[in-house]
């Protein structure tokens, strides 16, 4: 299993600040994992809302893999709150999505994972010198189901923490929405992400 650790991050549109992130990872003796993000908006638009997301995944160590347990996602504004949640039951065989929208109810998979643990699995495959495309099964809303990550080239990304060491990892996604998601993983910093850029289909 990974190291725990607490960073903090710089979050812009546009390339203009917006908020801050924190991402924890605390683990105990027993192999029970928490993964929690908190973002907050500061700036423009996000500030005047008081913009706050929290996600948290609740995940154990399995044969070397990490594995979900719980997820829960949250997004507070100053006019409306967004849930949604996933409960992973390896017992029941079962994974249950729920949103405002409704519940999907999957097959349990060993090794599932939430969209937020993912992040671990990959930062373990690329400590264990993994390399090309690996493969993990996401639960994610309606969808569940593999999703690939092509690891590239190392890179030197300047962050507010100076300029790091990475491999750019990208995610690879078949359909044609646009939507396009880069990651950043620092080499000497364990793995973990040390920068995501996401692109919409509108191009922000």
């Amino acid at each position: 299993p990974p190291k725990p650790y607490s960073a903090e991050y710089e979050v812009l549109r546009n390339g203009s600040p917006m908020g801050r992130g924190t991402v924890t990872l605390r683990g105990d003796e027993r192999g029970e994992w928490e993964l929690h993000s908190v973002t907050r908006g500061t700036e423009g638009l996000a500030g005047l809302a008081g913009a706050t997301i929290v996600e948290q995944s609740s995940l154990r160590w399995v044969d070397d893999r990490p594995e979900s347990r719980d997820y829960r996602y949250r997004q507070n504004l100053a006019w409306r709150t967004r849930e949604r949640s996933v409960e992973f039951d390896s017992a029941a065989k079962r994974i249950v999505s729920r949103d405002r929208r409704g519940e999907h109810v999957f097959t349990f998979a060993p090794g599932a994972l939430d969209r937020q643990s993912v992040m671990l699995a990959l930062a373990r495959d690329l400590a264990a010198g993994k390399r090309d495309t690996l493969t993990y099964t996401v639960a994610d809303r309606d969808e569940f189901g593999p999703e690939r990550y092509r690891v590239g080239a190392e890179e030197t990304v300047q962050t507010p923490a100076g300029s790091l060491r990475a491999l750019r990892v990208e995610r690879v996604r078949d359909d044609a929405r646009g939507r396009s998601t880069i990651n950043w993983f620092g080499i000497e910093q364990g793995f973990l992400p040390v920068r995501v850029l996401q692109t919409e289909p509108d191009g922000d």
